[in-house]
């Protein structure tokens, strides 16, 4: 499988422009992070808010050739879909000094394929809504994996590994950070026993 094409510079500095521009004219920016943005961060997080996205899923439905798997043995990356229910995960302050370095780490990072559509959400938070951005998977592209049956994924997260470590290790950080968070979420904690059953 693979490898995906990556996005040149030209084309993401292009998808970068176009979101600023749809941006909330405030002084510091939201990142709606539900995965290893969390735990790993590609810049300095100002401040760190629960947030309650609804209408979107945290699913493991994009495959990954290079960081957590191989073209031969492609892992499962988290990616966030429209679905019913909610999401929640934690939401990130970008300081408006930092903004143009943290927003072109993250998408270097976040767009390095067509996978994930830029797009500002409503967060709910405990004290008001807050508009971020948010990385929603592209049921489109070629990397969706979100047509695999439960024991397919499983599999690959029980077995896959890449640049940055088993798909394994993905998970556990992802729901150990959330559980920092206070975010209990019992989709991956079954998928974690059962990858580890």
């Amino acid at each position: 499988m693979g490898p995906f094409e990556h996005l040149n510079t030209q084309v993401r500095r292009q998808s970068l422009d176009e979101t600023l521009a749809r941006a909330p004219k405030t002084s510091d920016l939201w990142l709606f992070a539900y995965g290893s943005l969390i735990w790993r961060p590609c810049f300095a997080v100002q401040s760190r808010r629960k947030g309650v996205l609804h209408e979107y899923q945290r699913r493991f439905c994009v495959y990954t050739v290079e960081a957590r798997g191989t073209p031969d043995l492609p892992g499962l990356g988290l990616g966030l879909e429209p679905g019913p229910g909610l999401c929640s995960g934690v939401l990130l302050s970008i300081p408006h000094r930092d903004r143009d370095q943290a927003l072109s780490r993250l998408w270097a990072r976040e767009m390095l394929t067509a996978i994930y559509r830029p797009c500002w959400v409503t967060v709910e938070t405990e004290s008001e809504p807050v508009t971020a951005l948010a990385f929603i998977v592209d049921s489109r592209h070629s990397q969706y994996a979100g047509h695999l049956t439960g024991e397919a994924q499983v599999s690959l997260i029980r077995s896959a590994r890449g640049e940055l470590g088993s798909c394994r290790e993905y998970l556990v950080s992802t729901v150990d950070a959330l559980a920092d968070a206070g975010v209990e979420d019992t989709h991956l904690t079954g998928l974690l026993a059962r990858v580890d059953g």
